[in-house]
């Protein structure tokens, strides 16, 4: 208990000769705050320290995770590619180079790349290390890699597991790795090899996208310490640097987080680093010390300060004892608020850290898209164009066109990934046969499940068109599947059941009342417990271990079905397994009808005919457009604004079609399309988009007659697009 004033301290005091006492007792006390503080300034410093150990483990495990994912996508590519071969009975190099060289096989490897950013081509290569077919292009150019470390690697090993090579820079600078496995016949004689150029500007781009700030880095490398990529870019990709921690994760296969005095660009940095599990590769991230302990400075300044002060006071209080504990006193009690103060203001530092770093998602997504988009339209347009008039003319100039539209069309597909990620991609939903695309997924899911699981599908009679994105459907429908094969650990059987249903007002609860075509895709495994299943749509969250996993595949399955107007949940039972159930809109009668006769009649080019009004503010992508239309055959007006184009509809009524951009200054392009069809009701109308809001892209806001072309776009899919809507039409007159 305190001795406080009145209760026998000064009786205390006369017995014990007070003075010696308090100034031994003053002494000590000020020992012990210098060392306090001391102990508390260390104690600090490690706590920071070790704050930002945990959260570079957590990101360096997520990006490790996306990074395996990465690898694995392209690694799937080449084991379907093997098993293709395999059908095919080739049995000698020679048939090997012969079969795989033709269009056929061109045709193949161009579609495996699609919807895989980060792969750039896919190439088939000879025994005698010459190129035999590749996505690129089509003959392949006269190429010999004998020379290639995956080349030699392969060539002498049957092992079946990939080779992933040292880092490449193409001519254009860009940097590529390549993940190559060795084909071989069915006695085991080397036929070839199928080798996956992975561009490494995407894992940079990855890396720029965390917003980790202007002193954080991350970096992607062999696990021979060979840089492959890092964010801020520097001088060393294909290098070997020598890396002491590298050892510890060869031999323990853990993550660690060590200190460096000096890293790559000289700073003192923490580091996390992360071996990838199924891939000679290590993801690592780091931050310099002097930003971590950016605060640590103050608050050591700040209680250096106060041990002075303190020493100073107790000097003074030394000669005045009934001060003494009221100053105390005031002490504690200033302490105490200043520690809840700082624990405060840490927690807000937090809160805000996190809402920035969901803010700069949102900003670069919602930002940018729109002027990118534009960019990218006129870029990939003048490009396309380029390549069909240089067609039969110069080949290098040609070649040269193809290489930047291919490139373009890399940003735009990156462009359009980062929309779908944050809910706000502009979506082109339209009547959708499920049984037709149920019928086309089978054979992908049987390939991606494994041969252990048992893929059964089951449509109820007269099945009602759905109203959705099929690209999209098919990423939710395989996200599920990918889901369900981890819950049944590669054994069980899946079943997809796709039916009517009709939602009353009496049973709604979260789905709003009408007509709809259920999907329902059950499991076997081992289910969700239900202290988890409130969450299981939550971005980040997964029940997956570490490794296994990023947490997104149904949140963004969630995001697209409630963007396209339906409703999805999700039932399960431990022990039994799980039933996730898709609610997707039925499809208008109109709609439906245009479904089945979007192929009748002639092509965009034979049923040209008719005045088209190009409404669109940015001069490179209106003359982009007009000259496309031009091209297609119709007669072309322009306008750049939303007032000039209504006027022009009312001087004239031979208009067949209004082609805008959403996005124009002052009245925007949906409000132009409500106003035009109340001049012109038969009016059709092609609305066009590099970045839509959700009120902008709602599902049937203008009925029949009214299309979405996503920026950018290219000759063919705005020509196919004006053909939807005239040929119905032409066809029934």
């Amino acid at each position: 208990m305190p001795l406080l004033p009145g209760r026998g301290w000064f009786r205390v005091g006369s017995l014990l000769k007070p003075k010696p006492i308090i100034i031994g007792g003053g002494v000590l006390i000020m020992l012990l705050v210098c060392v306090l503080a001391g102990l508390t300034v260390r104690e600090l410093r490690l706590r920071d320290m070790n704050d930002e150990k945990r959260e570079l483990m957590a990101l360096d495990l997520l990006l490790a995770e996306e990074t395996e994912r990465t690898l694995q996508s392209v690694d799937l590519v080449l084991t379907s590619l093997q098993q293709d071969l395999a059908l095919d009975g080739v049995t000698t190099p020679q048939e090997f180079i012969r079969v795989e060289s033709d269009v056929t096989t061109y045709a193949l490897l161009k579609s495996r790349i699609v919807g895989i950013p980060q792969l750039a081509s896919v190439s088939m290569i000879g025994f005698d290390g010459r190129l035999v077919n590749s996505s690129s292009r089509n003959p392949p150019p006269d190429t010999n890699v004998a020379g290639s470390d995956y080349y030699g690697a392969l060539r002498n090993s049957p092992d079946a597991a990939a080779y992933l090579s040292e880092p490449v820079q193409n001519r254009n600078g860009t940097w590529v790795i390549y993940l190559a496995r060795r084909v071989d016949s069915s006695s085991g004689r080397f036929l070839g090899i199928v080798a996956a150029a992975i561009d490494l500007s995407y894992f940079e781009n990855l890396y720029r996208t965390l917003g980790i700030g202007s002193h954080g880095a991350v970096s992607l490398w062999r696990r021979d310490a060979m840089l492959l990529a890092r964010y801020p870019p520097l001088n060393g990709v294909g290098h070997v640097f020598h890396i002491a921690s590298f050892s510890g994760i060869l031999r323990d296969g853990q993550p660690v987080t060590y200190e460096v005095a000096k890293a790559l660009d000289g700073q003192a940095r923490l580091v996390a680093t992360m071996p990838i599990k199924h891939f000679p590769l290590v993801v690592n991230i780091s931050k310099a010390i002097h930003q971590i302990l950016s605060d640590w400075y103050q608050a050591a300044a700040l209680a250096a300060a106060a041990a002075a002060l303190c020493v100073v006071t107790l000097g003074f209080i030394l000669w005045l004892l009934v001060r003494q504990v009221n100053a105390y006193d005031a002490l504690a009690r200033a302490d105490r608020e200043r520690n809840r103060a700082v624990a405060e203001r840490e927690q807000a530092e937090a809160q805000l850290r996190q809402a920035q770093k969901l803010e700069s998602i949102g900003q670069l997504t919602g930002g940018i898209a729109h002027d990118f988009n534009n960019l990218l339209t006129a870029v990939l347009g003048n490009l396309e164009l380029l390549k069909k008039y240089t067609q039969d003319g110069d080949s290098r100039l040609n070649h040269w066109a193809s290489n930047a539209f291919d490139a373009a069309n890399r940003g735009a597909v990156l462009t359009q990934r980062l929309l779908v990620f944050s809910r706000r991609q502009p979506l082109e939903p339209r009547a959708a046969d499920l049984v037709a695309m149920l019928a086309s997924m089978s054979d992908l899911l049987r390939r991606t499940l494994g041969e252990n699981i048992e893929v059964a599908t089951h449509v109820a009679p007269g099945l009602w068109p759905a109203f959705a994105d099929l690209n999209q459907l098919d990423n939710a429908i395989l996200n599920i599947a990918i889901n369900a094969r981890d819950a049944m650990d590669g054994h069980g059987r899946l079943t997809i059941t796709a039916s009517n249903c009709q939602v009353t007002e009496e049973e709604t609860g979260e789905i709003t009342p009408g007509q709809y075509v259920v999907l329902s895709i059950s499991d076997t495994g081992k289910g969700i417990e239900s202290d988890v299943l409130d969450r299981v749509f939550e971005p980040f969250f997964s029940t997956k271990p570490i490794g296994q996993g990023t947490g997104l595949g149904l949140s963004q399955v969630y995001g697209f079905i409630k963007q396209t107007g339906g409703h999805v949940k999700i039932d399960s039972v431990p022990g039994q397994g799980t039933t996730i159930t898709l609610y997707l809109p039925r499809a208008h009668v109109e709609e439906a009808s245009a479904l089945q006769h979007a192929d009748a009649g002639e092509s965009a080019e034979e049923q040209a005919q008719g005045t088209v009004l190009v409404v669109e503010d940015d001069p490179d992508v209106r003359a982009y457009s007009a000259e496309i239309l031009r091209d297609l055959g119709y007669r072309v007006r322009e306008a750049g604004n939303a007032k000039t184009a209504l006027e022009t509809l009312r001087e004239s009524n031979d208009f067949a079609l209004l082609f805008s951009d959403v996005g124009l200054p002052g009245m925007n392009g949906t409000e132009l399309a409500e106003e035009a069809r109340r001049l012109r009701p038969q009016l059709k109308i092609l609305l066009t988009t590099g970045y839509a809001q959700d009120a902008l892209i709602e599902r049937g806001k203008f009925g029949q007659g009214v299309l979405l072309l996503p920026k950018p776009f290219a000759r063919a899919e705005l020509a196919e697009k004006i053909h939807q809507l005239l040929a119905p039409r032409q066809v029934a007159s």
